[in-house]
């Protein structure tokens, strides 16, 4: 399954890890994906949604 926020299309990103001795070797930075009941059109939906947006939307509803 991909990583991917179905709301705002949030994707893995590239960047290094760096060891005190300097040395840079590659990894990836996931998002924080979870599985929400989330509101889309008037309908409960399931959904991987990152934690960005379900801050975003709980903020909405309030």
């Amino acid at each position: 399954m991909s990583q991917r926020c179905e709301i705002c299309g949030k994707r893995p990103m590239t960047g290094h890890n760096v060891s005190h001795s300097k040395v840079h070797t590659r990894r990836r930075f996931l998002p924080n994906l979870q599985q929400a009941h989330i509101t889309v059109k008037g309908r409960v939906v399931k959904a991987r949604v990152c934690t960005r947006c379900l801050r975003t939307q709980a903020k909405a509803a309030r």
